[in-house]
């Protein structure tokens, strides 16, 4: 079912790779996914970012990326351009990216049941260097929507996220959820802590186009079938 997407998705996929030195034999290991939203344009958690999910310390304003088919052939460098905290969001540039592939976001929610997958990168570490052997390992699983929530942030603003069906296996903060036809209805973000037993809870595309247009950043226009009650950006 998700063969052809899957195919297409990967090529905007991005693993953020760890902030500390490693020894030179050590393997790479993931600091979380991103993924491009426009040519040059990527959205990713905010926990991805270090420094990024706590208020008291100061993000990191550059970060080293390796786009999914680029594995083994070298890293680009991203800026951070915005973060909202509140909504768990972070938006990054690369000002020559070596692809423009980007992914298209769904600007409604779509119906309970829908089936969706996500892939990426788990994040293992953005500190230290994990035990040796740790390594960029790419990841797809697939799921069903369970339930589309609203509800009111303590500041009075309203907040709504998705929740699917499936486990998630360790800490996959940043992936993109996506239909059959590849198109994005969320973006993963996994809650600190218990990783393993915590539901899988997704901020909604119209958030992540909302977060990148308030940012100052365009989104391109995209013509076809409308999916159910959700219309391409």
């Amino acid at each position: 079912m998700f063969e052809k997407a899957l195919a297409s998705i990967r090529e905007a996929i991005y693993a953020i790779l760890a902030s500390s030195p490693l020894p030179p034999e050590a393997a790479t290991p993931s600091g979380g996914t991103a993924f491009m939203i426009a040519p040059g344009l990527l959205v990713t958690a905010a926990r991805c970012v270090p420094g990024g999910s706590d208020p008291g310390d100061l993000p990191r304003p550059e970060l080293s990326l390796v786009r999914a088919p680029d594995i083994g052939r070298g890293t680009e460098r991203a800026t951070l351009v915005s973060l909202d905290r509140g909504k768990g969001l972070a938006l990054l540039r690369i000002d020559a990216p070596r692809s423009a592939a980007f992914l298209r976001l769904l600007d409604a929610p779509v119906p309970i049941g829908t089936q969706c997958a996500y892939s990426g990168f788990p994040r293992i570490s953005t500190g230290p260097a994990p035990r040796p052997g740790a390594s960029l390992i790419e990841m797809f699983q697939g799921a069903g929507v369970s339930t589309f929530l609203r509800a009111t942030a303590p500041g009075g603003e309203p907040v709504s996220w998705y929740v699917t069906d499936a486990a998630i296996v360790g800490d996959a903060s940043g992936c993109p959820g996506f239909l059959p036809s590849g198109e994005v209805f969320g973006m993963l973000n996994c809650p600190p802590g218990g990783i393993r037993s915590a539901v899988p809870t997704w901020v909604p595309s119209m958030d992540i186009v909302s977060f990148a247009r308030g940012s100052g950043v365009p989104l391109p226009a995209h013509l076809g079938v409308d999916f159910g009650a959700a219309r391409r950006i």
